[in-house]
């Protein structure tokens, strides 16, 4: 499993006026060290907060994060 910290990226779409907005999440964990699984953990951890829902959408161009750790 890898562990990324500090993760941050801006939103895309533009309900509810978050477009260009900036969130950092503090630590997620996936089962594979890949760009497309961060992307999907990313994707299930907005959709699961209060701020957009289903509706999110995440510019792919803007995840930034500190090095992945394994544990």
């Amino acid at each position: 499993m890898w562990q990324y910290n500090n993760i941050k990226f801006m939103y895309a779409n533009p309900v509810a006026g978050v477009f260009g907005q900036e969130h950092t999440i503090p630590k997620l964990i996936t089962y594979v060290k890949s760009k497309y699984a961060l992307m999907e953990v990313i994707r299930e951890y907005s959709q699961e907060s209060l701020v957009l829902g289903p509706y999110t959408e995440i510019d792919q161009r803007t995840v930034k994060h500190d090095k992945p750790i394994k544990v």
